[in-house]
């Protein structure tokens, strides 16, 4: 009994310290929405601008434009979509649920969940240390979500995340999001990625945030239209 004490108070101290590194509990659940504007630059180069809209209890909005093309991705609840428009006006919907639903929103949106790990009824684990190039890291996993689990790589020098993995897991169907948070910025007293490396099945991309408002404020019919 005493050791698994030991583990649990250790491993609330890491989460503690991740937490407070970053900002604080309070100051990030505090921001119900927000907004951020950036880059995306794709593996073939190509560079698009974007805005992104998040309200919590999973509304997210995401635009981004080329010269040829709009794109919207958005969810609502437990439904999405992508939506395309050509330069001629055409577009293209495409409607998702579930597994697939989730996994697009993950590859364009970077959330920290053990901010809130408890509230949204997660496990969680301490999996040891590792060696990631010069930098050394602690694991920790968080388990729980309906589409499968999640890795963090906390920095033991200033115990921040710099590299976080999702595994989504549906019998058969397997795959995973690799994230690497290479700079953060610090805004309001609280520090948020600024550039984020996404590699899923062979995609890559780097997202840019070139500001966050932390004071943005929509309903929910935002989304929805």
């Amino acid at each position: 009994m005493l050791d698994i004490y030991e583990y649990d108070k250790e491993l609330q101290e890491l989460v503690e310290r991740v937490v407070d590194s970053l900002g604080g509990k309070e100051r990030i659940l505090n921001a119900q929405s927000f907004r951020a504007s950036g880059e995306m630059t794709f593996q073939t180069g190509e560079k698009v601008g974007f805005d992104l809209y998040y309200l919590k209890k999973e509304w997210f909005r995401l635009d981004h434009k080329t010269e040829n093309k709009s794109e919207l991705f958005v969810r609502h609840g437990r439904e999405g979509q992508i939506k395309k428009r050509d330069t001629q006006g055409v577009e293209s919907i495409q409607n998702l649920k579930g597994l697939k639903l989730n996994e697009e929103e993950q590859f364009n949106i970077y959330e920290n969940n053990l901010f809130d790990y408890e509230n949204k009824k997660l496990d969680i684990y301490y999996e040891g240390e590792i060696k990631v190039g010069e930098l050394e890291a602690y694991i920790i996993r968080l388990s729980g979500f309906n589409y499968g689990e999640e890795m963090y790589y906390i920095s033991k020098e200033n115990y921040r995340p710099f590299m976080k993995q999702v595994y989504f897991l549906d019998g058969k169907y397997q795959s995973v999001i690799n994230y690497t948070i290479d700079e953060y910025v610090k805004m309001n007293g609280v520090f948020l990625p600024k550039i984020i490396r996404l590699k899923k099945a062979g995609q890559t991309k780097m997202i840019e945030f070139l500001s966050y408002d932390l004071s943005a404020d929509f309903d929910e019919e935002f989304f929805l239209n």
